[in-house]
Parts: C-alpha cells; structure tokens; sequence
C-alpha cells in the first residue's frame, strides 16, 4: 500500500517515463483527478487520457518535484514542469517553443489510493511562453 508522499512522487514520476496507464491504479475506484488550470475534472482513466494530450504535445516533458507536505493522508507539493511544445495543444499547432511551468498538486488518500488529485497548473503563463515568437 502506498503511503501519500509516495503517491505524490508517483504522480510526477509515472509522467515524466510515460508510464501513463500505470497512474489509473494509484486512484480508488471512485477516484477524481482535477486539473485546475484548464477547468477539468476526470475519473482516472480520462485523466490518462488528458496526460497522454499534454505528453503528445510536450514529448520531451518533465516535472520536478520539491515542497512536499505530507499530512496523515493528504498531501501537497510544489511542481516545476519543463518542455518543448512540438505538437498541437489546445486546438493550436505546435510552436517549437520551450517552456517552464510552475504547478502545485494537492491529493487525498484513502487505504493507500489518491481519492481526488488537483493539479493546479498556471495555464496562463504557459500560454504567453507559446504566444511569444522567436526573434521577436
């Protein structure tokens, strides 16, 4: 069984080698994951499929964790995302653009599975690194 520091750290670490399915078994079966910075809430395997989107569109993306707060089973901690934009996202093509994304997850256990995760990811600055055009 997972304790919740763990979860968190799988929750960076199963993106970051693509193993996105292996994510779906972490959440109990009544489960939500929220992605905040696009106004999504998921069960799991929607979830999967949303991470897979961002993965297509930042293949070479990668988290790094720091900040974590563990409280019996809730947790929390501080996310830095970083990554090539080389395919579509959110209905725009790809910019070959680089960026860095500040986040925070939030998550709620329950017997060693995440009850509801949320990914608050700040959308707003990403985009402006998108909109920026090189040599400009």
């Amino acid at each position: 069984m997972a304790g919740t520091r763990e979860l968190l750290e799988r929750f960076v670490t199963l993106f970051n080698e693509n193993r996105l399915e292996e994510a779906e078994g972490d959440y109990a079966a009544d489960g939500v994951a929220e992605e905040i910075g696009t106004n999504q809430r998921m069960t799991p395997q929607e979830g999967t499929a949303s991470a897979r989107e961002w993965r297509e569109a930042f293949p070479d993306a990668r988290g790094v964790l720091s900040g974590v707060v563990v409280d019996g089973d809730k947790g929390a901690a501080e996310i830095v995302w970083r990554g090539t934009n080389k395919g579509p996202f959110m209905g725009r093509p790809a910019t070959g653009l680089p960026v860095t994304v500040r986040a925070a997850v939030f998550i709620e256990t329950r017997g060693g599975k995440i009850t509801r995760s949320a990914h608050y990811i700040d959308v707003a600055t990403m985009m402006s690194q998108l909109e920026q055009v090189a040599g400009a």
